[in-house]
């Protein structure tokens, strides 16, 4: 029975987020919600913000996290939070990683966990200038991010949030299978969103895609 959506939203807000740090949104909760399958596993959490889908993983019990953003103080929150939430044992299990999604080759995980930026470029100008750096990166059709995602990981295993108006058929890539839908719930979204979803509420999906050819040189972790 996977953890609850509401939990991991009360988490979420309880997390220490520097300025300009991504504060978990309930895109994040959803995907959170999903990692209780982690156990013994690694798992690499893209762009993990103040570390709410690695305390998720951790608190499963995975073998290891890789905590990846391009933000330093996102990744100092991270541990801090984990520290304060979970302990030493767990911050022990966790490993921070500086760099933006064209490095994660060398990631080796069974699971990457995304929530990418998604809204597409059409939508960003009524996102808030501050904000604006946390949403930037999902083109045109809101799914640069994933695509960036598929052509750089070499973890068995991807699964990302997506929400369901953006059309997910676009992102077949002969490296990976068809994506697996492991869950969708309607959420309320931001209300820069309110273009394309008049009410401001919506589907998102969970989609899990499996490696089928790995990168030149890369091994999936055992």
């Amino acid at each position: 029975m996977r953890s609850s959506l509401e939990h991991w939203g009360n988490v979420g807000r309880e997390l220490r987020a520097s300025p300009g740090v991504h504060r978990p949104s309930t895109f994040s909760a959803f995907l959170a919600s999903t990692m209780d399958d982690t156990r013994d596993q690694v798992v690499v959490d893209a762009g993990c913000g103040a570390g709410l889908v690695t305390l998720a993983a951790l608190t499963a019990g995975a073998r290891h996290v890789i905590a990846q953003d391009q933000d330093g103080a996102a990744l100092a929150d991270t541990a801090r939070n984990v520290v304060k939430l979970l302990g030493h044992e767990a911050r022990e299990r966790l490993t921070l990683w500086e760099a933006d999604w064209r490095l994660l080759a060398p990631m080796n995980a069974q699971l990457l966990a995304v929530n990418p930026p998604q809204r597409p470029a059409a939508l960003l100008p009524d996102v808030p200038p501050d904000q604006r750096h946390l949403h930037n990166g999902g083109g045109l059709d809101g799914l640069d991010a994933i695509r960036l995602i598929l052509a750089h990981s070499s973890a068995g295993r991807v699964r990302t949030t997506a929400a369901a108006v953006l059309d997910s058929t676009a992102l077949r890539d002969p490296s990976w299978t068809e994506p697996h839908l492991l869950a969708h719930l309607d959420l309320l979204f931001d209300p820069a969103w309110r273009s394309v979803l008049p009410s401001l509420r919506g589907r998102v999906n969970i989609w899990e895609f499996t490696r089928t050819r790995l990168p030149s040189g890369h091994l999936v972790a055992p």
